[in-house]
Order: structure tokens, then C-alpha cells, then sequence
């Protein structure tokens, strides 16, 4: 091989790799990406002013979107480390209105089909997905994103706190995760969560998963699923699209106000943002052509009251 043909090889695979790096994950014009920052990677965000989008976003540690860092954030509680956390971290919600939907994108590290804790101690679970939660007017609406056969404890009899499913103070069915809600929209549902001992059970972040069945069911949405293709310190980003018809919440498209919130189901960090959808005021002002076309009608109308009244002379 020549010399040559190899410099032309790395250009080509340098290329390459710069590419890949700067593709990022791409929806409604923002650019998921990471940087190293305080010396670890975090989750950055491009193009976020420009999209025009409503938002919250978090993370481990910081957040940069568009030009701007923020945080520092802390770890998740109870504190179960970096990669952990990074497995289980509320990173970013992104709301965007449409005529005939509410549209949501949810940037986690919360795999749909559930990942492993084993750093946690005894037995065996595994942390999956809150469910989508809409509040608004004094309702609650639960937006399925869970899939069924998500194993939290291996002895369904298990006295330890962090291995039973919570709802409020009490202790629900530790079944009552297994049911999967995908797509699944639910008036007014009951809100458990997986157990944490450090968890308050008054804190807001102490709702993650509603039971199936135990609302109205209202409706469905378009829930879909991806990898992003990016890793943070070896845990994987994963993305959540959301669509939901404004009639099954019951809003108006054109004008409403809610609170949108989401946890992981174990319920160790949360995104909540209040959402508003503001009428369309239509400007008083006509429009050039429009202003045109009265210029030019009124200067007509003017020549013909002169005309009449030579006329008349």
C-alpha cells in the first residue's frame, strides 16, 4: 500500500467518524448529542430556540441546550451511582402542539423493555418507564408507555420496601406493574410506583405508573420507541414519541393550559413543565397585496366622483 492510498484511506475514515459524532439524534429540528463537560459526557441539545418547541429537560449532573450549560443537577435519589442513575435519568421532555394532537418526546435513559439493577442488592427487578402524565382542570390523565412482564422482586411476598410497589403510603399488588399500558390513555387511573425506602410518599415524585384498568379509559395514543445511538459513561439514551388526540384529553387545541409530567417507575427523578397552546390573535393590518388592492380601489373610486362631477360642471 502507498503512502498515498493510506493517507486517503484515514482521510476517508476520519471523515467518517466525524460524521457519525456529529449526526446526533435528530426530531423537530433539535439535536440530541453529547460533550464533555466536568469531566464526564452529558446530554446536549441544538437547535432548541429555533424549534420553537415547549420543554424541560434534565440529567444527571449538567445539560447544555443550544449554547447554554445547566445545572449542576444531583444524582438521582437514593444516590445509586453514575451508571445507574445515568440508566434511570428523566433527561428531557419536549412538547409541540398540532392541530389535531398533543405531540411528546421523551429523552431517557428508562428502556421500554426494562434494565437490570443488580447494584442495588438482593433479588433481582428490573427499572422500566413511568407513564405520561396530563393534569389538567383537576383530572388526571395517564398516557400508557409501559410494556407487561416487567419482573421487580422475585418473591411476590418480599417485606423489603425497595422491592414492593407502592401507592401513596400503602402497599399495592406487586402485580399491578405487570400489565403493560402502551398506548393506553386513562381518566382519573390510580398512580403507584416501584419502591424506594428513602422515598417520601407525599413527594411528587412519588406517582410514576398508573395500574391499567383502574381509570376510564378515554382513548389511545401513538406511543413509538427508539435508541437514540448515544451512550452516556456506557448507558444507552433512548427516545419516546408521544401522540395524543386533543379530543380524548378533552383540550382545546387552539387554547389550553397543562401540567405534563413523567418518572421512571422506580420514581427517582422526574420532568414536570406547564404546557400552554395561546389563540392565534389575527392581525388588524391587511396584508400587502390586500392594502394594494384598497389603494388602488380608492384612488379608482376618487377619479370617478371627479369625473361625474365635471360632468356636472
Amino acid at each position: 500500500m502507498t503512502k498515498k492510498t493510506a493517507l486517503s484511506i484515514l482521510i476517508a475514515l476520519t471523515g467518517v467518524l466525524l460524521g457519525t459524532a456529529a449526526a446526533g439524534y435528530d426530531f423537530w429540528g433539535i439535536t440530541v448529542g453529547s460533550e464533555l463537560y466536568d469531566g464526564s459526557a452529558q446530554l446536549t441539545f441544538d437547535g432548541v430556540a429555533n424549534s420553537g418547541v415547549q420543554y424541560t429537560v434534565g440529567g444527571y449532573k449538567y445539560t447544555r441546550v443550544d449554547n447554554k450549560w445547566l445545572g449542576p443537577f444531583p444524582a438521582a435519589a437514593p444516590g445509586e451511582g453514575f451508571l445507574a442513575s445515568r440508566r434511570s435519568d428523566a433527561q428531557g421532555l419536549f412538547f409541540r402542539a398540532e392541530p389535531d394532537v398533543a405531540r411528546f418526546v421523551i429523552i431517557t435513559g428508562a428502556a421500554q423493555y426494562g434494565l437490570p439493577a443488580p447494584e442495588v442488592g438482593t433479588g433481582s427487578r428490573l427499572f422500566g418507564p413511568g407513564d405520561l402524565m396530563i393534569t389538567t382542570g383537576g383530572k388526571t390523565y395517564g398516557i400508557g408507555l409501559r410494556l407487561s412482564g416487567l419482573l421487580w422482586a422475585v418473591d411476590p411476598s418480599t417485606s423489603n420496601p425497595d422491592y414492593q410497589i407502592w401507592h401513596g403510603a400503602q402497599v399495592d399488588s406487586i402485580y399491578a406493574r405487570d400489565t403493560g399500558s402502551v398506548g393506553r390513555v386513562e381518566l382519573n387511573p390510580r398512580w403507584d410506583r416501584a419502591g424506594h425506602s428513602t422515598l417520601d410518599p407525599n413527594s411528587e415524585m412519588a406517582s410514576a405508573f398508573f395500574v391499567t384498568g383502574s381509570g376510564t379509559l378515554v382513548g389511545s395514543a401513538d406511543v413509538r420507541f427508539e435508541q437514540t445511538g448515544i451512550s452516556l459513561g456506557g448507558a444507552n439514551v433512548f427516545a419516546y414519541h408521544i401522540s395524543v388526540p386533543w379530543s380524548t384529553l378533552g383540550l382545546n387545541p387552539t387554547n389550553c393550559e397543562f401540567t405534563a409530567s413523567w418518572r421512571p417507575d422506580c420514581g427517582n427523578d422526574i420532568l414536570k413543565a406547564e404546557f400552554s397552546v395561546t389563540p392565534t390573535v389575527n392581525s388588524t393590518v391587511p396584508e400587502p397585496s390586500a392594502a394594494a388592492g384598497l389603494v388602488s380601489g380608492f384612488a379608482g373610486l376618487l377619479a370617478s366622483c371627479a369625473k361625474k362631477k365635471h360632468w356636472h360642471l
